[in-house]
């Protein structure tokens, strides 16, 4: 049915029911590759530091330091300096707790995922990686706002299902 499925997953009840919807999918989709994607603020990716202010946000914010003297400081989890060209994974996919919580709840059913960890705009992300995986579906949760709220904010669902290329499944 579908080669290639990637999940949006953020521990949000929309989220927990798209994981849940994934798992039927997957036990009609025997030959499916799955993946679990988490997008994290680019500010909080780093965390568990307290008070911790990467390199490039003191370059892009605080007078006297620019990037035109001070050039890239963004360190990869490898710590080589990487290119401005696109933000890489923060956190090792298999500690970051929301990741870990969708492996145990997809382990029981039998689905094996692959888990990635990035950081910056959910609704730009998802869509990047959902091209850049070649996914043929994307399946996120609906956040519930309504309103004013959804107005103001705005909703990654709907960002996503006006910007992916793939397919998207949008869960209630």
């Amino acid at each position: 049915m579908y080669r290639h499925i990637l999940l949006a997953y953020d521990e949000t009840d929309g989220s927990k029911k798209a994981l849940d919807e994934v798992s039927k999918l997957m036990k009609s989709s025997i030959d499916s590759k799955l993946t679990v994607l988490h997008i994290s603020d680019e500010k909080t990716a780093n965390e568990p530091r307290e008070n911790f202010t990467p390199t490039h946000a003191i370059a892009d914010t605080s007078p006297g330091f620019d990037n035109q003297y001070m050039g890239n400081l963004s360190v990869s989890p490898d710590n080589k300096v990487r290119g401005e060209d696109r933000p890489e994974i923060k956190t090792p996919s298999s500690t970051h707790p929301y990741l870990v919580n969708a492996r145990e709840k997809l382990s029981p059913h039998g689905v094996d995922a692959n888990f990635i960890h990035l950081s910056g705009s959910e609704a730009k992300r998802i869509c990047e990686y959902a091209k850049e995986i070649q996914a043929d579906l994307v399946v996120v949760g609906s956040s519930g706002k309504s309103g004013m709220k959804k107005w103001v904010l705005g909703s990654v669902s709907e960002k996503v299902t006006q910007n992916c290329e793939s397919s998207v499944l949008v869960v209630k």
